[in-house]
């Protein structure tokens, strides 16, 4: 391959601090509210452990580094009109930033490395807005100010080699506050065009390359823009500008397991880049075990039969919501995540002729090697290669719930994962999710029992490594702690689905005796979820899953069975109409009808139910100018509430109001 790109978002989290968001580099953790503005200190660390991970991936064989982001490097002081007054804090963190960063493009270009910079679109800052006035596609304010950011960019740092652009996911809680706020103003095919005429000609004239990220997540006409041909097409077509690049996601949804390539890789048009993530953000965040060895070499082997694949862009540090200190380690990312990047990039170098085995005992033998070169550390390095060579197919059977039915599932055209049950850290609730999973899980009793046999070979893996583990080896120690914080987390995964897959298989069916019979085995569920937290609860290396949602859920059915039937019901209706694949329109209106009903049902029967289900169906009946508000100001109320939607997606990505707007 050409390129071959990872992040290096990683080595910017502070270790033993807090985190919650890994999308990007942790400005939040390093920004001062006044004067100096930049914790100076906090980023010189930063900076040493970027530089020495910059090392790493350049002998792993990458090529480039991609950095977050240009809205903390840009100080506008180039423009023919005042943006920033000279004190603007946004203006005083960008010289500071710029003035670090410099040095750390500089090693990478010493090394043959490409640099390239991130940035939502739309992004702003409080002065950035006033001077636009209008935040919206086509205003020459806006363009113009876009304009000068990449002049400035490409000015002032002559080692930058490009910009990746993402439209598909701003706002919410990627927002830094109300100091740098994202903005998802390009929805429509028209309106993105717009953006690339704006910006695409600085970078031809800076020969300089512009790579526009096809990351889309089902808001407005641009929502299916990462998996349907027909709209990369439309976007995409007649732009023949070498510097112009797209960066596409491997499957057709976010980096899951168990997917098909993304069919609009190998399109005509723009060169192209495949998104790979070897910190798995879905699969406990890079704190445990999760092999790539078959996934990135299917998918690479796959791109390389095709036109138009420049290269790769892999994320080691970048992606996913939630995770403990172990996710990222002292150096921006753990152990498992370091040896996924090695094997990736062995694979991208070395094709389908590599051995991914011998590499991967070979690494684990010399890494172990630092602690003592001796018989014992050699075979607990043996043991640490076999566990990570049978995790992708323990992750595969244990995380997930396995193979769906050979038909892909889709919900609007958009396909859907085995892994709905849990989102990053928390396990939901939400009975369209359970319903979801059983009516597409090809045999309940088969899912299952990969699950058990996922868990015996990990635990298996467990005793083998806590027998030879050499004493007074710090790294040993934590490879010994991930395994069984992965297995106690298996656990919690089987006994949810053995509770509610069979519960949601009898709703699909209408068979209400095998709904009682599967909701008895609640409370040992409830048991497991407990020990969980007992465990876990009080870490901030390897902290316990966020449980509070479906142990509530659980604990609701089992009061209400005959409610939550009704529910359990409705959800399987609303499942099998979505995926039916309605115009936007009529789905649109048929979720507003069922939210209604499962809302309706959800307080059915409750003291003093009457008024509020009076006020639901109102809402329900609102004329369209006043939808729009009431879903944002009560949908996330009442998800909350009656289990409507995961809990995480009111928390994660763009706010309820880029949703509704």
């Amino acid at each position: 391959m050409k390129r071959l790109l990872t992040d290096i978002a990683g080595p910017f989290f502070e270790p033993g601090q807090p985190f919650r968001n890994c999308s990007a580099l942790p400005y939040y953790q390093l920004d001062l509210p006044r004067r100096p503005y930049v914790d100076r200190d906090r980023l010189k660390r930063s900076l040493a452990r970027a530089e020495r991970y910059l090392a790493t991936v350049a002998a792993q064989g990458y090529t480039g580094i991609v950095l977050d982001n240009l809205a903390h490097v840009i100080t506008f002081d180039a423009t023919p009109e005042r943006i920033y007054t000279p004190n603007d804090p946004c203006r005083q963190r960008a010289l500071i930033y710029g003035e670090a960063f410099a040095p750390l493009f500089e090693q990478a270009a010493r090394q043959g490395m490409e640099i390239f910079v991130t940035s939502d679109m739309q992004w702003a800052t409080p002065a950035l807005r006033r001077y636009a006035r209008r935040l919206e596609p086509g205003n020459p304010r806006l363009a113009a100010a876009n304009q000068w950011a990449l002049e400035e960019l490409f000015t002032r740092f002559p080692a930058v080699t490009g910009l990746f652009v993402r439209i598909g996911e701003a706002g919410g809680a990627h927002d830094q506050g109300t100091e740098y706020t994202g903005h998802m103003l390009y929805r429509t095919v028209s309106t993105l065009r717009w953006l690339i005429d704006t910006i695409l000609p600085v970078c031809e004239r800076h020969r300089r390359l512009l790579v526009v990220r096809t990351w889309s997540i089902g808001i407005g006409e641009l929502g299916d823009l990462l998996w349907s041909p027909e709209r990369y097409r439309s976007v995409f077509a007649g732009y023949r500008s070498p510097p112009l690049l797209t960066s596409i996601k491997h499957g057709p949804s976010d980096f899951f397991r168990r997917l098909p390539l993304n069919p609009t890789l190998g399109l005509p048009g723009p060169a192209q880049l495949v998104e790979l993530q070897n910190r798995r953000e879905y699969e406990l965040s890079g704190m445990v075990p999760c092999g790539v060895t078959k996934l990135h070499g299917d998918v690479l082997a796959a791109t390389r039969r095709l036109e138009g694949i420049t290269g790769a862009w892999v994320w080691n540090g970048s992606g996913g919501w939630g995770g403990g200190r172990a996710a990222l380690g002292q150096d921006g990312w753990s152990l498992w995540t370091e040896l996924n990047s090695a094997v990736t990039a062995t694979l991208a170098r070395g094709g389908a002729a590599t051995d991914v085995a011998a590499f991967t005992r070979a690494w684990c033998v010399a890494r172990f090697a630092r602690h003592g070169d001796t018989p014992e550390m050699s075979a607990f390095a043996e043991a640490v290669a076999e566990v990570y060579l049978d995790s992708e197919q323990v992750i595969e059977d244990g995380w997930y719930s396995g193979p769906l039915r050979s038909e892909l599932p889709r919900i609007g055209g958009v396909v859907l994962p085995t892994l709905l049950w849990v989102w990053w850290m928390r396990p939901t609730g939400a009975p369209v999710m359970w319903a979801f999973l059983a009516g597409n899980v090809p045999s309940t009793s088969a899912c299952l029992e990969r699950s058990r046999s996922a868990l015996a070979r990990l635990e298996d893996h467990y005793g083998r490594l806590l027998s030879l583990a050499p004493n007074g080896c710090p790294e040993a120690v934590t490879v010994v702690e991930s395994v069984r914080y992965l297995r106690d987390c298996l656990l919690v995964a089987l006994a949810l689905r053995e509770t509610l897959l069979p519960a949601f298989g009898a709703a699909h069916a209408a068979d209400r005796a095998g709904w009682r019979a599967a909701l008895a085995g609640i409370p040992a569920t409830l048991e497991t979820l407990a020990r969980h937290r007992a465990t876990w609860g009080g870490r901030e290396d390897y902290p316990a899953l966020e449980l509070e949602e479906i142990a509530a859920y659980l604990t609701w059915l089992q009061r209400s069975p005959a409610i939550g039937w009704l529910q359990a019901r409705l959800a399987c209706q609303i499942t099998r109409q979505l995926a039916r694949g309605w115009p936007s329109g009529s789905h649109l209106r048929a979720m507003s009808v069922g939210i209604v009903a499962m809302v309706t049902i959800g307080i059915w029967r409750r003291p003093r139910a009457w008024p509020a289900l009076a006020g639901v169906l109102v809402a329900g009946a609102l004329a369209a100018p006043f939808r729009r508000p009431a879903i944002r100001a009560a949908l996330p109320w009442l998800s909350r509430r009656f289990f409507l939607l995961p809990s995480i997606f009111f928390e994660a990505g763009p706010s309820c109001a880029e949703w509704a707007g």
